[in-house]
């Protein structure tokens, strides 16, 4: 699994957030949110200011945005793609090459589905 202590001048902090055990990541101008139980796929890509909650799983050649919030429980597929300031809520499902917009929203629980079977096409909205 994903290990940023790996890149070089990256330093990590842990700290408390509502009751769960998070870890910060930054390299002094850039900075990442990880809780300890989050699961991150090994060519994954985090925006700077990210923030990955508990149980939250990262598909392998995921890309999350800068400033995205990826809820507790959230599933994010393979090569699935979540822009820019998105939130993905507690628990929600985003499909193996799935897109979700800039500033889109899904809500908790939620399954975005795809119309005519064009994942690539998906923009996710609550």
């Amino acid at each position: 699994m994903w290990k940023i202590e790996t890149i070089k001048g990256w330093k990590s902090e842990s700290f408390e957030r509502c009751g769960f055990k998070w870890t910060r990541y930054s390299n002094g101008t850039e900075w990442i949110d990880v809780a300890d139980g989050a699961s991150i796929g090994d060519r994954a890509s985090i925006g700077d200011g990210a923030s990955i909650g508990d149980g939250a799983s990262i598909g392998d050649g995921a890309s999350i945005g800068h400033g995205a919030s990826i809820g507790h429980g959230a599933s994010i597929g393979y090569r699935a793609s979540i822009g820019h300031r998105a939130s993905i809520g507690n628990g929600a499902s985003i499909e193996d090459r799935a897109s979700i917009a800039n500033g889109e929203s899904i809500a908790e629980g939620q399954i975005p589905l795809a119309s005519g079977g064009n994942l690539d096409s998906l923009v996710g909205g609550s």
